[in-house]
């Protein structure tokens, strides 16, 4: 049963807003996050759309110190000490159970993003800090949480309380992207 809320229209100038003032943030305090604010993060990840509904991601929250430090030591991407960790991996199993080649499916990894934009738009909404980092090693971290072999860590969401607030990016005005730059209209290379 859908709720009120679901239905109540929304402020489109606000949903933007966020869009075009979410920063990456990689330096964070050493303040803990609130569990019930990480919870929002990942409600968030829940409400991602996914292809055909299949929900074969699982996310697995970090927040203990000494796992940070040996994740750490396996994603030369993490260079900063956040309050928690989001890894959002997906499992063989469900995957199987859909009918979904993990190595094969592309929707895969559009899920694990879809979910992992939702996250960061959720933790700025919040005042929290986020930061994807790309580079880390599967197996390792694998490793040194004790992942069994059915999880694939696919991304990784460092949080924490950002150190200063993200300033705008200052941007050469000729180095600017416009969305014209981006798009094409009806055929490729063609833009109005």
């Amino acid at each position: 049963m859908r709720t009120v809320e679901a239905r109540r229209p929304i402020d489109a100038a606000e949903v933007l807003r966020a869009i075009k003032t979410r920063r990456v943030v990689r330096d964070f305090t050493a303040q803990p996050l609130p569990e019930d604010a990480i919870h929002e993060i990942l409600v968030a990840g829940r409400w991602a759309a996914t292809g055909g509904n299949r929900r074969i991601h699982r996310f697995l929250v970090v927040q203990d110190p000494a796992k940070i430090h040996l994740v750490r030591s396996v994603a030369p991407g993490i260079y900063s000490n956040p309050a928690a960790i989001i890894f959002i991996c997906v499992d063989r199993d469900l995957a199987r159970g859909e009918n979904v080649q993990v190595d094969r499916d592309s929707v895969v990894l559009i899920d694990v993003g879809t979910a992992a934009q939702n996250m960061l738009l959720a933790a700025h909404a919040l005042g929290i800090g986020a930061c994807p980092a790309s580079s880390f090693s599967r197996a390792g971290v694998s490793g040194v949480l004790g992942l069994p072999e059915i999880a694939i860590p696919e991304f990784v969401l460092l949080l924490g309380w950002p150190v200063s607030q993200p300033s705008q990016m200052a941007i050469h005005p000729k180095s600017r992207v416009r969305v014209e730059d981006l798009t094409y209209w009806e055929e490729w290379g063609r833009q109005s």
